[in-house]
């Protein structure tokens, strides 16, 4: 416990509403239109999926003002309802980017309120940058005040953290001041919400879903004069004390304090202004904590010239953090599959697209070959390895041994490099979505969003 502000909730909005990329340095103004280019390529994606074709099919036939754009379809619905769905998609397969000071999805929740409000506002492209990173950084904070005891206790920090940076971006749209986003944090703490026990359904891209929505209704009912207490965050009985032991100030308000591990305690943690500086995205189809695992099995495979059948044993040794997260040990849905290391590792070193959706079929949970593989594969759990670090040892019917770990939680540093992967992943992923033309256009229009006089055009 760390002697906190006055008012908490008001020094976490001045922080926000002082945000200005004009002042950041240019490479973030990259970082911002790489996580938006990654966001439409997951969130078309996820269109497809039946919980966000369920949940339109519910939220059309209850009408509504026909206002903003429904991604992946003709369908034009209220802004607070196309944030829901386009929340809701942009999580639906999982493959969003990461952010480990959270620890959870920062973009998906912020970037679908900020696009709602943006469209029917006719904000340009510079505004719309402007929000994500806002509510990129304000989610960043407020899990930092409350970490690491409110993910340790169940609570979904995307979805929770998602509703503050959502409510914070859409503040920001729509202008408003320092007093006004206070409320708006306000009113967003007591919508946050969202469960770990819904990893594997449904309801974990639902929970983001709700988080844009909230958020977005949180900045439109502050900025109409809804009131909320002066510090619902830092009040004894608000938001961080009834949803954590923990309790850090300075880490909230302080620099970006890069700590994997989710422990506000590790020593020396590297320092950074931003936390989207330390931004991660997904190039494999499945839960983050899986990827390190997935790598280090890649590499073993190609390294040592082994074929899948030759294995006889594999032990996948992993932090217990993860076991809550991604140890489904037999998977019987495809969305299960992507929080399972058996399964995911069966993937890999069966051979197959890791970084397709499409691989996260029924048909591969009930292969032969990766049931083998999946059964003969232990996870083993080792306090003494650093989330998401990740250790892989593969033993061949010659008695030979390989291992390998692996840390997924290191940033990028070449954003060009960055930029070229991410091109592909969008590419990739919009090839079943849009017409080459049109996913050449929209992928133009987001390098360059900057220019844009109307976030409508992007939409459109």
């Amino acid at each position: 416990m760390q002697t906190a502000p006055e008012n908490i909730t008001l020094e976490l909005a001045k922080a926000a509403v002082g945000l200005d990329l004009a002042t950041a340095p240019r490479t973030l103004s990259t970082r911002v239109k790489l996580v938006i280019l990654d966001w439409f390529a997951v969130t078309l994606a996820g269109s497809a999926e039946l919980v966000t074709r369920q949940l339109m099919k519910y939220r059309l036939s209850e009408g509504g003002h026909p206002q903003c754009t429904i991604v992946g379809s003709k369908a034009r619905m209220p802004a607070s309802v196309a944030a829901l769905v386009n929340g809701t998609a942009s999580h639906a397969i999982d493959y969003d980017d990461v952010s480990f000071s959270i620890p959870g999805h920062a973009t998906a929740p912020v970037l679908a309120a900020a696009l709602a409000l943006a469209e029917q506002t006719h904000a340009g492209g510079h505004q719309l940058m402007q929000a994500v990173l806002v509510g990129y950084e304000t989610s960043c904070r407020i899990a930092q005040l409350i970490a690491p005891n409110h993910y340790a206790r169940g609570f979904h920090a995307t979805a929770t953290m998602g509703c503050f940076g959502a409510a914070a971006a859409s503040a920001r749209i729509l202008g408003l001041d320092e007093n006004a986003t206070a409320q708006a944090l306000g009113i967003a703490a007591i919508k946050a919400a969202g469960l770990k026990a819904a990893f594997g359904s449904s309801c974990k891209p639902l929970q983001v879903g709700e988080a844009a929505r909230s958020g977005l209704e949180a900045a439109r009912l502050a900025q109409s004069g809804v009131d909320a207490p002066a510090d619902m965050i830092g009040h004894r009985l608000g938001f961080a004390h009834t949803h954590s032991d923990d309790f850090y100030p300075e880490a909230a308000l302080g620099p970006a304090r890069y700590v994997p591990d989710f422990s506000v305690a590790t020593a020396d943690p590297a320092i950074f202004d931003f936390h989207m500086e330390t931004n991660l995205f997904k190039f494999h189809a499945a839960c983050y904590e899986t990827h390190a695992a997935i790598e280090s099995a890649l590499k073993l495979a190609q390294d040592n010239d082994f074929s899948h059948t030759d294995i006889t044993a594999i032990s996948i040794h992993v932090n217990p953090h993860c076991n809550d997260i991604c140890n489904i040990q037999s998977p019987l849905t495809a969305l299960q599959a992507k929080f399972s290391l058996r399964h995911t590792v069966a993937l890999a070193l069966a051979g197959r697209d890791t970084a397709n959706p499409a691989s996260f079929n029924l048909e591969n949970l009930s292969c032969p070959d990766l049931l083998r593989l999946q059964e003969l594969a232990q996870v083993v759990l080792d306090p003494t390895l650093r989330v998401p670090q990740t250790l892989v040892r593969i033993r061949l019917a010659n008695t030979s041994t390989f291992e390998l770990l692996h840390d997924s939680s290191i940033p990028n540093p070449n954003l060009d490099d960055q930029q070229e992967r991410l091109i592909r992943k969008f590419r990739a992923l919009c090839g079943n979505c849009l017409t080459a033309n049109a996913a050449q256009r929209l992928e133009t229009l987001i390098l360059h969003l900057e220019s844009a006089a109307d976030v409508g055009e992007l939409m459109r």
